[in-house]
């Protein structure tokens, strides 16, 4: 990793990491194809307010799996295999338990989650049917997220391929099967999504028993504290995925109080559609951590400009050409979650698409610059960075757009957000940008 070509280097890692996510985010929306043409457009709400506290549990599991792989990659950088052995046995260990507390103590709790966020009638019916089947399972994605980071690290990128991939297939065969066949409705799209999480961890584990594996599980030395100082570099994805959540939950409220279960609907769709984007950039973003981390701590700057350059032009050809084609197809796509007769939800989902699209090129941009960040150890300009465009402005703009524009400043609410964000993180950037850091040397 620190004297292969950076060309070459970086599609080894991102090519793999980009399908695998693509493969997820497929498997995500052809699982709203079925919710949305077999079971409903509440059924599409329901799971829409199951999301924010996907994203916080999946925050935690973010936070451990960044701020420790990070640590550990720059360990094996310098050459100090052992340390880095014991900081992933620490990782590993600490976040079965806290994910197996966690989703206890909101599976004992859902009732009173769903009263908290005002949630009645059908719509609530069809989430307690979805919601607490999933906190049955997340515990798995939470593990297998945090092993698939020490995976990469451990220059293992298409076994991550591999394990998201299947992991795809198999929801949507299993969504086929439950939905379609079975006629489980949701329960079934519940289902499908769960055992699929679960792969996930089956298919990345036996990794680190090979004999060519760096990083094994060992007896842990020292005190676990160190874990927990090291979590403060993943800070900004905890803060970004929990800030997510918040922000779903009240674009949720509005979208209800504003155009009714209905809203929720065609959020979701829009959903699906930010979905893909984020995940492509992600995809981009994550596989740069574990390369620059380790060219970081092996002092190879220029390597760690050349891999920044690669990743801009990437993440921008991928947006580019995502953004011409949702604004060229809305209605088509749309058509693909639901029904020709649902007229009023297809009509709010379009004019969200027109105005939501400048998002997806800002959100590349600003995630790959909150991952450099990470990945040189800078936790806070990363986690402004992460806080900004998941939380401060997007509750700053859906609260004083609408007054303004009227039910047009929910829809560019999120894109105004990204932008301004970006003013932010190409300052940061530019403070600690390779050059600049070569300088200290």
């Amino acid at each position: 990793m620190l004297v292969s070509n950076p060309i070459m280097l970086f599609f080894k890692y991102v090519i793999p990491s980009m399908l695998g996510f693509l493969a997820v985010s497929s498997a995500s929306i052809i699982d709203g194809y079925f919710v949305g043409n077999y079971v409903g457009s509440v059924s599409l709400a329901a799971i829409s307010v199951s999301f924010p506290l996907f994203n916080l549990l999946f925050g935690f599991a973010l936070m451990f799996a960044v701020g420790s792989s990070v640590i550990t990659g720059k360990l094996m950088g310098e050459g100090n295999k052992e340390e880095a052995s014991n900081v992933f046995s620490k990782a590993i260990y600490i976040i079965v338990v806290l994910s197996i507390s966690l989703n206890l103590l909101l599976y004992l709790n859902v009732d009173r989650v769903l009263d908290l966020i005002n949630v009645k009638d059908e719509l609530r019916v069809e989430t307690l049917n979805y919601l607490p089947i999933i906190l049955k399972f997340l515990p798995f994605l939470m593990v297998g997220i945090t092993v698939d980071y020490f995976v990469k690290v451990d220059e293992n990128p298409n076994l991550s391929f591999l394990a998201l991939v299947i992991s795809s297939l198999v929801n949507i065969i299993l969504d086929y099967i439950f939905i379609v066949k079975f006629d489980w409705g949701i329960n079934g799209a519940a289902y499908a999504t769960g055992t699929s999480q679960l792969v996930i961890l089956l298919v990345l584990l036996p990794h680190f028993f090979m004999k060519k594996t760096t990083l094994r599980l060992i007896k842990p030395r020292g005190s676990f504290l160190s874990i927990f100082n090291a979590l403060k570099n993943g800070s900004s994805e905890f803060v970004n995925e929990s800030s997510v959540g918040i922000t779903i939950l009240v674009f949720n409220y509005i979208l209800l109080k504003t155009f009714g279960p209905l809203g929720i609907a065609s959020f979701t769709i829009v959903g699906y559609f930010i979905t893909i984007s984020i995940m492509t950039s992600y995809a981009v973003s994550d596989s740069l951590q574990a390369i620059i981390s380790k060219n970081y701590g092996a002092k190879y700057f220029n390597r760690m400009k050349s891999f920044l350059k690669l990743g801009l032009i990437s993440i921008l050809c991928v947006e580019i050409v995502l953004t011409l084609f949702v604004i060229i197809t809305p209605e088509s796509l749309i058509n693909i979650f639901i029904n020709d007769n649902d007229i009023k939800t297809k009509e709010i989902t379009i004019n969200f698409i027109s105005y939501i699209w400048p998002a997806f090129i800002f959100s590349g941009l600003n995630m790959l610059s909150s991952a450099y960040l990470t990945s040189i150890q800078k936790p806070l300009y990363s986690g402004l960075i992460a806080i900004m465009r998941s939380f401060i402005f997007p509750m700053i703009f859906i609260f004083i757009l609408p007054f303004i524009f009227g039910n047009v400043g929910i829809f560019i609410a999120l894109s105004c957000a990204e932008i301004v964000t970006f003013i932010f993180a190409f300052r940061f950037f530019m403070k600690n940008r390779p050059s600049v850091l070569a300088k200290f040397i």
